[in-house]
């Protein structure tokens, strides 16, 4: 932690360096030209379509540093972005900071899950061999992306900040009262929340569910929050498992009531190909919700195997360890308590937009 001094010392520093953010934002039609608050000042793109998206930010981008030109430009994605962002970056004599926020590289489920995708990749790579620094948020995309950029490029690994307001302990009322309003009684609740598509592997999940609602002393309770184009499927999939009155369905619902999930259950269970950080295995784990999960980039790096959650590849382990967590509510207790000590700390707000500034920073100074 920063002494009181020491951050006196880096906001003076920071002012120094940022006495003017320009951030071009993609956005529909209908929007105002230019929002500003002190230095930052915001400028939507209005984009009738995506595809004119690249064109809309690079005109707005060229406009704004012919103004004053940039010592650093840093872009959202090394895909449409960071396209925009190394013409921009080359045309001006700037640094360019790349942040990465999937794992793309050298991913083939990522890569065959769209037709887009294998042309995204090569435009990935290309930007980020030109990168100055990339910013990814975990350990697994570190060393991807080292495999594809320059020696001299630095990689800073820091998670996107994350806002919990609301969803973290968001619940006004107790576990009991909400068992009851929603009818679990005292049965276990296995929770996932997410989108519904390819990537998040959710016939695993079901064969997951299958073995233990047959393996479990108490029959739990499956309940997925989300919706998405698998949704049907899925469905029919839990009909033809012949499981379907332990699942409930309740759609999207309001971050509120998200919260109250998360209360309400005893474990979390994602069996994604690949993702991120994956903000749900965050909020679960800050909720004292153990996690079981597959071995993808944010589940690896946000959990301490056997300590804070478990992470597995094949079903049958999957199972096993879901069901180790529901027969024993002590260990539960506590990897929830250590989830949540490790994750206060890996996404500490302040922490986490100081080292956000100083990647910014050393585009700057060159130091």
């Amino acid at each position: 932690m920063l002494s009181e001094n020491d951050a006196h010392q880096r906001q003076r520093r920071y002012a120094n360096y940022f006495d003017r953010y320009s951030v071009v934002v993609k956005t529909d039609p209908g929007h105002k030209k230019q929002i500003q608050k002190g230095p930052l000042r915001v400028f939507p793109t209005n984009s009738t379509t995506r595809y004119c998206f690249p064109i809309d930010a690079y005109q707005l981008g060229h406009a704004v540093a012919k103004e004053r030109e940039p010592d650093c430009v840093t872009t959202q994605d090394p895909f449409s972005t960071g396209i925009v962002g190394l013409a921009l970056a080359q045309q001006f004599d700037a640094s360019l900071r790349v942040q990465v926020h999937a794992d793309f590289i050298s991913n083939p489920k990522w890569r065959w899950q769209s037709v887009k995708n294998p042309l995204a990749e090569a435009l990935g790579r290309t930007v980020l061999k030109r990168a100055d620094a990339v910013r990814v948020g975990t350990e697994h995309e570190r060393k991807k992306v080292r495999s594809v950029v320059k020696d001299s490029t630095t990689i800073s690994v820091a998670p996107v900040r994350m806002d919990f307001d609301g969803v973290v302990n968001g619940g006004e009322r107790s576990v009991t009262e909400l068992r009851s309003t929603f009818g679990f009684d005292d049965r276990p609740v296995i929770f996932f929340a997410g989108r519904f598509t390819g990537q998040k592997n959710l016939n695993k999940w079901l064969e997951v569910a299958a073995r233990v609602h047959e393996a479990a002393n108490r029959t739990p309770i499956f309940v997925m929050v989300g919706d998405g184009p698998q949704s049907e499927d899925i469905r029919k999939e839990v009909i033809e498992l012949g499981i379907e009155d332990s699942f409930r369905f309740p759609g999207w619902v309001e971050t509120d009531r998200l919260a109250e999930y998360y209360d309400l259950a005893d474990v979390f269970l994602i069996t994604s190909d690949y993702e991120g950080t994956s903000r749900v295995v965050v909020e679960a784990g800050m909720n004292e919700t153990p996690v079981v999960a597959t071995p993808f980039a944010g589940a690896i790096d946000n959990i301490v195997d056997g300590e804070t959650g478990f992470v597995a590849d094949d079903v049958e382990t999957l199972a096993q360890r879901v069901c180790e967590l529901l027969e024993d509510a002590t260990v539960r207790q506590q990897m929830g308590t250590r989830a949540r000590e490790h994750l206060m700390d890996r996404f500490d707000a302040e922490r986490l937009t100081e080292e956000y500034v100083e990647f910014l920073q050393d585009g700057i100074c060159g130091d």
